[in-house]
């Protein structure tokens, strides 16, 4: 299992475990199985068709993140920082908090 920053697209079986973000996520490979993992942590299930279900480690589950399965984990990696992003603009201006109640 590999220990390292930022994701490595050269790899493409076994586990891959890296840091995003601060937070670890895991790479697994179709034919290979997740044995450690932590409540949190980002995962990538690769399918048989070389896509990507991406989910997180719940105690009880694991939930998808995205919808539909992604045909690349840099797409995953995108999606994940678009939230970060969303949640980093609504700490720094809290624009959409003050707004009020709506008129209905």
């Amino acid at each position: 299992m590999g220990n390292k920053d930022g994701y490595d697209a050269s790899i493409t079986s076994g586990i891959q475990r890296f840091v995003h973000h601060g937070q670890w996520a895991t790479v697994c490979y179709w034919g290979s199985s997740l044995e450690e993992y932590r409540i949190g942590d980002k995962v990538f299930f690769q399918n048989e068709y070389r896509q990507y279900w991406l989910g997180q480690i719940q105690p009880d589950c694991f939930v998808l993140l995205y919808p539909e399965p992604l045909p690349r984990v840099l797409d995953g990696l995108t999606y994940l920082d678009s939230i970060q992003r969303m949640h980093q603009i609504h700490d720094d201006d809290d624009w959409f908090c003050d707004q009020g109640e709506l008129p209905f």
